[in-house]
């Protein structure tokens, strides 16, 4: 039952964010808006569960995002589509190039891969939950 109920408010996230009615990405990233969030739990666009290591996110209110990727430091901006969906996939995302251990510049590289990916925002239950492509979930906490 627990998984249904997961399936379905994941479901209903992407929906929101394909829906030309729904502003509710936006909403929720301005109401998340001057707090740093910390990734709590990452399931992976392919479902897989993710180690979620040190990531954070911060939103500031003209909706640029930046945070610590694992290793290195990541800022862009978030725009939206006609039809109201989030996109972080904008060519003005930019990180520092820092290397690290191989495990947590892995890490790295894949959030900032799977970011790109993201299609919806959402407040639930003082959590950041954004979704996306596949089985993509991020659940951030505030820090």
């Amino acid at each position: 039952m627990k998984i249904l109920l997961s399936f379905l408010s994941l479901s209903a996230l992407i929906l929101a964010g394909c829906d030309s009615t729904a502003p509710a990405s936006k909403d929720a990233l301005a109401r998340a808006a001057g707090k740093t969030w910390k990734l709590d739990r990452w399931t992976g666009a392919d479902g897989s569960r993710q180690e979620p290591g040190t990531i954070t996110l911060e939103i500031d209110k003209d909706f640029r995002v930046s945070g610590n990727a694992s290793v290195n430091r990541y800022t862009g901006p978030v725009t939206f589509t006609a039809a109201g969906a989030t996109d972080f996939s904008s060519p003005g995302f930019v990180v520092t190039r820092m290397m690290g251990l191989p495990e947590p510049q892995a890490r790295e590289d894949r959030y900032l891969a799977e970011l790109r990916l993201v299609r919806a925002a959402a407040l639930e239950n003082g959590r950041l939950i954004l979704a996306g492509d596949g089985s993509l979930r991020f659940e951030f906490i505030p820090e």
